[in-house]
């Protein structure tokens, strides 16, 4: 059931312009489907790493709030701001005492009428930053791999798909 889920969160997130993903190679030679292949790899370790806090399509806190029973959307209860940030998963939680989640962002368009970081970042510029900061919990748990197709899935969010070959030579 799982897996289900997970396939049709990744197939409603993916942009349609990559279903449609055939043909010779771009100017940069990278091939379509290889572009496809990094984006829908993003979607599904977005949805395994990111959804929960930034919302299963990027809308941020609000969004990802949505997704729980409305008794249990008040995040500080067991985030609350004063706890501490990283919390490693080979480290035991302590019930009402988990990292601090701090205001997770939308990740595409203009949000609050402030632009987002993967809307305008150079590609290279958002691999380093969401390698080195997320997931909040436990930063630098992916492997780079992993960063790079998530980098790509977060371009591809804002329509950047043209920028997602230079996610590949990270």
């Amino acid at each position: 059931m799982r897996r289900v889920l997970l396939a049709l969160l990744v197939a409603a997130v993916v942009s349609p312009a990559l279903l449609a993903v055939a043909g010779p190679p771009d100017a940069t030679g990278t091939e379509p489907a290889a572009v496809a292949s990094l984006v829908a790899a993003g979607a599904e370790l977005y949805a395994w790493n990111c959804s929960v806090c930034h919302g299963p399509t990027g809308g941020g806190l609000a969004e990802a709030k949505l997704a729980f029973p409305e008794e249990e959307r008040r995040c500080t209860r067991c985030h609350r701001p004063s706890n501490r940030i990283v919390q490693p998963l080979d480290q035991p939680f302590i019930d009402n005492d988990m990292f601090s989640i701090g205001e997770p962002p939308a990740l595409h368009g203009i949000a609050g009428g402030r632009v987002t970081l993967a809307a305008t970042a150079d590609p290279a510029a958002l691999f380093h930053y969401v390698r080195a900061t997320m997931p909040r919990y436990d930063p630098g748990r992916l492997t780079d791999a992993e960063y790079r197709a998530l980098t790509a899935f977060l371009l591809d969010m804002n329509g950047r798909i043209g920028d997602v070959p230079a996610v590949e030579g990270l």
